[in-house]
């Protein structure tokens, strides 16, 4: 039977609203008695001896902003200032689990974790399939099989009608006894506070704000919180760091069998340079003072016209591309091997078995950013061939035809 540990964690909120110690947070699986969940005492026992202590957070534009990770960063700094606490940032707005798994290695793990906070339930649309689990758990199991071993928290963000329901990655969390932190029903329990601020004559005649929602209160947008969000986001995790401060340590992971697959385990990224060109591609080194195209370590390709085209050969079982969004941004078509899809699995989700498709890299109603497709994945193990042509067709938002690739993504290989 599932049991809760309710702990008391205070909230400033805005100037003008009376300050009040927040209603206790709900830190679900803290008081969970089958299995039991890792605890972070190998973290603190580093934290307390004055060690140096790698604290990463993993996600998309809600980790990214200056908001629950810059205030619980500031948490471990002032609770532990003889001990050298590094930030890890990274995070990627707009970014699920399955560009997760390839960036782990490179974004994550080469920076020496010993926490790694892990959210992408709002980026991978909080589905309940073997798809987000897979590449969930090969983010998991990546960590866990690096020199550091990281202890790791799952965190799940919210929207504005605060009922995002919670499928795959708590099955994820619950295989590798992970801990899981919601942040959605500590947003609940503060609708019933009678201090709340109201909203403003700006605010309400803003249309991306929707009143009608119970949570817009907490939120900049549809999903991105607002620093009163925020802060009762960074307090309810603070509040779970609390009762971990005095956990005893536990040994190091050790990998139980899959939930899944191993397919993401062996996830990385291969630097454009492996792929044949044809056409009029643009080759540029890496620049890592150009922030545009700086998190791509092997440079960049960069097709200018309809017509270029691609042949890239992999082993493995799963491919993407990690690509940027651009103002010039063009359709491409793609194929793997011999173009046909294999039998639909819809039940596992993703792009399981696909082999042709189209993908768009035009700004649409967004702007210029980092960006990827997932190709496809359970493909059979072994070599396959990749190619790409870039379509005469575009985005009625696009000004050209280029398609700009910073790595290859691929999965299932040795």
């Amino acid at each position: 039977m599932r049991r809760f540990l309710s702990i008391a964690a205070p909230m400033l909120v805005a100037v003008a609203v009376v300050a009040a110690e927040m209603p206790s947070p709900i830190i679900p699986d803290a008081g969970c008695t089958a299995p039991p969940r890792r605890t972070l005492g190998r973290v603190f026992q580093k934290l307390k001896a004055g060690e140096d202590v790698g604290i990463a957070y993993f996600g998309g534009s809600i980790t990214a902003a200056p908001g629950w990770r810059v205030k619980t960063f500031k948490w471990f700094k002032e609770t532990f200032p003889n001990a050298t606490v590094r930030e890890i940032n990274a995070a990627i707005g707009g970014t699920g689990s399955d560009l997760g798994t390839f960036r782990c290695g490179q974004d994550v793990i080469a920076q020496r974790p010993d926490l790694v906070f892990v959210e992408f339930n709002i980026n991978d649309g909080s589905p309940t399939n073997e798809f987000r689990k897979v590449t969930m758990e090969g983010i998991v199991r990546q960590l866990w099989s690096s020199p550091t071993k990281p202890e790791i928290v799952f965190v799940y963000t919210t929207s504005r009608d605060l009922n995002c329901k919670r499928g795959s990655h708590p099955a994820v969390a619950k295989h590798y006894n992970i801990p899981d932190i919601d942040l959605q029903p500590p947003l609940v329990i503060a609708l019933s506070r009678p201090d709340l601020p109201k909203p403003t004559e700006k605010q309400l005649a803003d249309k991306k704000f929707n009143w009608k929602a119970v949570g817009q209160m907490f939120m900049g947008d549809s999903v991105h919180p607002n620093d009163l969000g925020h802060t009762i986001y960074a307090d309810t995790v603070v509040a779970y760091l609390k009762t971990q401060m005095d956990a005893k340590p536990l040994p190091a992971p050790k990998l139980p069998k899959p939930l899944v697959s191993n397919e993401f385990a062996s996830a990385k990224l291969v630097a454009p340079s492996a792929a044949k060109l044809e056409g009029d591609w643009e080759v540029l080194p890496a620049n890592e003072k150009n922030g545009f195209i700086s998190r791509y370590k092997g440079g960049v390709i960069n097709a200018r016209k309809a017509g270029d085209s691609l042949t890239f050969e992999f082993e493995g079982t799963a491919l993407g591309l990690y690509q940027n969004v651009q103002k010039d941004g063009g359709k491409y078509e793609w194929t793997i091997d011999d173009g046909k899809d294999e039998p639909a699995d819809k039940s596992f989700g993703g792009p399981r078995g696909c082999k042709h498709g189209k993908v768009d890299t035009a700004p649409g109603p967004y702007f210029p950013r980092y960006h990827y497709a997932m190709l496809t994945c359970g493909l059979a193990p072994g070599k396959h061939t990749l190619k790409i042509k870039v379509l005469e067709e575009r985005d009625k938002t696009s000004t050209g035809n280029r398609l700009l690739i910073g790595y290859f993504m691929v999965a299932g290989g040795k």
